[in-house]
């Protein structure tokens, strides 16, 4: 694609959205980062090559996992536990032998040479994770994709080290994890990539060391040139290329001014939140990593609403053991006693966890073999799991959390398989607290049609409104044909919403909410209204939630629900949350 001429009208203040991956402002020159063509040729190789080129394969992984262990050997102490932990999870990738025997056999019966057998076997598992309806998991494809560079690099010619020399923005294709940490020690100002999510491993280390970050581009290479002046958004997603100088000073200001706002934020996190008219209301953090807890406690986080397990499980050669399990859940519930730590049962499907067990090629993992439905399947795990969680609880604050449920029976065979890990751990002799709740993710629709029934038999709720939506409307979120019709202003979601919150009330049990509506600023006061008063989100976003229940009231709130439930239309709902947030919000959260 041919780029644009500097300075010329179309160029210049040419606005690009991505993803808001790390908070933070950047002003400055770009550094553009193109990597040499890592797409090798196919080569057939003779029977008599095949050994020496499974040792090439074996020597590059090796150089690869040199560099990632030297990067993390570099790292300072004020970078803390995270971004080690995450380059150890990359190191134990290249170290799993199921994985790279995959290569080695595509070498050994494909006859290909160890660069072309490498890039194919990535780029499947690459493919393969892309299409994953969770993106926790859409995410680790990069993760890959960064192992991939690494070994190819290794076996195609060594390039030289990245070095950027100055201050700048570095923009690329893509950035891994450890060239992450690599680039922060050369006092980088940002990072814009063409790929990426929000959860990928690289924007972890970002926001863990404060570098502002926007990933998923798509073609920022092509659109920037080397030293071009470029502003960099990370709170909103954009970059702005090639800004007029009175939109530089804006944002110039703006940054001066979000410093100040974020410092008292974190102040005012502090205290109690309550709404205007007095009602308690509890925020608590959504944590994928045992690292995450260090910010729990900068923001006083009200407890675990949701720790993801599938860290736990993914990218290893065999099943995590009931001791590994247990030291990760313990450490979590010790570090927020007394408030609770909901930790949810895995939520990926069985090929993730058991790959060397169980292979499957769903047409539609979606609605398919995962969470729950497999975990059943395989008691003899699951076991391991809940007995797991049942030694951890030593503080009394453990609640599992079930993801996936669709039907009382799932419950009922969970409850059955609790029990039989309580008279296993007796007959074992090993210590446990059997004071444990059981809630169940409400992201179904038959199970919020059927909330009623289902507050009878669990301790509590925790309404995922992700897939909530997407199973509502019959609608993913990730395929752009029909993205636009993705929304929890629809009004079927507001209604089985408001109905598990009444059922959960009727019987007296807490209902959470932990997915992405949890945390809009345009959601949170239809959220109040329906009654809702457990909220979970990322640890970033809890004092901006507690600020603005903070300054709302119920009563506003309840009206502007009853009002809302009148109308017919998404849009219609949309507006009027708008209209309402613009009216009562906006001025408490956006700085201009």
């Amino acid at each position: 694609m041919k780029k644009k001429a500097k300075g010329s009208p179309a160029h210049r203040n040419l606005v690009l959205q991505g993803i808001a991956a790390s908070p933070g402002i950047a002003v400055g020159q770009a550094f553009l980062y193109v990597e040499h063509d890592l797409e090798p040729e196919p080569r057939v190789i003779q029977p008599s090559e095949v050994d020496s080129e499974i040792q090439r394969f074996r020597e590059s992984v090796e150089r690869a996992s040199q560099y990632l262990k030297s990067s993390k050997e570099q790292l300072p102490p004020s970078y803390g536990k995270d971004v080690g932990k995450i380059l150890s999870i990359q190191l134990d990738l290249l170290q799993d032998e199921f994985f790279l025997a995959e290569v080695e056999n595509t070498i050994r019966q494909e006859k290909l040479d160890a660069a072309y057998a490498t890039f194919v076997v990535f780029k499947k598992k690459k493919e393969k994770l892309l299409a994953a309806e969770n993106e926790y998991l859409r995410d680790r494809a990069f993760d890959i994709h960064a192992l991939k560079k690494l070994i190819l690099k290794n076996l195609m010619g060594e390039p030289a080290p990245l070095e950027v020399g100055h201050p700048a923005i570095v923009v690329a294709e893509e950035i891994g994890p450890a060239d992450m940490v690599r680039l922060h020690r050369q006092s980088i100002l940002g990072l814009a990539t063409n790929t990426g999510g929000r959860t990928s491993h690289t924007a972890i280390i970002a926001r863990s060391l404060s570098v502002p970050a926007v990933v998923g581009l798509g073609n920022v290479t092509e659109k920037v040139e080397n030293g071009e002046l470029i502003v960099l958004d990370g709170y909103e997603g954009c970059l702005i290329v090639d800004p007029e100088p009175q939109v530089v000073r804006r944002f110039r200001e703006r940054k001066k001014k979000l410093v100040v706002y974020e410092k008292k934020l974190r102040e005012e996190s502090r205290l109690e939140t309550r709404t205007r008219d007095g009602v308690p209301v509890q925020v608590a953090a959504n944590i994928e990593f045992e690292e995450e807890l260090g910010s729990l406690k900068e923001v006083f986080a009200d407890g675990v609403g949701l720790f993801r397990t599938e860290g736990i499980f993914l990218n290893r050669d065999s099943l995590p053991t009931e001791d590994e399990q247990t030291r990760v859940y313990r450490e979590v519930a010790r570090m927020v006693a007394p408030n609770p730590c909901t930790i949810r049962t895995i939520d990926v499907g069985g090929d993730k966890v058991l790959r060397w067990l169980v292979y499957t090629e769903e047409r539609n993992p979606f609605l398919g073999w995962r969470a729950i439905r497999f975990w059943l399947d395989h008691p003899q795990y699951f076991l391991v799991q809940l007995k797991a969680m049942l030694r951890a609880n030593e503080p009394g604050n453990i609640r599992i959390l079930l993801p996936m449920i669709s039907g009382l029976e799932e419950v009922y065979k969970v409850q059955e398989l609790l029990a039989e890990a309580q008279r296993q751990l007796r007959e074992e002799g090993k210590p446990f607290n059997p004071e444990i709740s059981l809630g169940i993710m409400v992201e179904i629709p038959s199970t919020a049609i059927l909330a009623d029934l289902f507050a009878r038999e669990v301790d509590f709720f925790s309404i995922g409104t992700n897939d909530l939506v997407q199973y509502t409307l019959a609608v993913d979120r990730g395929n752009e044909k029909v993205a636009r019709l993705y929304s929890y202003f629809h009004p079927a979601v507001l209604r089985l919403v408001e109905q598990v919150i009444h059922a959960g009330k009727r019987q007296g049990i807490e209902v959470s909410m932990c997915g992405e509506m949890a945390a809009d600023g345009r959601a949170i006061p239809l959220l109040l209204g329906a009654g809702l008063r457990h909220f979970s989100c990322a640890s970033a976003l809890i004092p901006e939630v507690k600020k603005i229940i903070r300054n709302l009231s119920v009563a506003e709130c309840r009206e502007l629900f009853e009002r809302l439930k009148g109308l017919k239309t998404t849009q219609e709902i949309r507006e009027a949350a708008e209209a309402f947030y613009r009216q009562k919000v906006a001025a408490l959260v956006e700085v201009t």
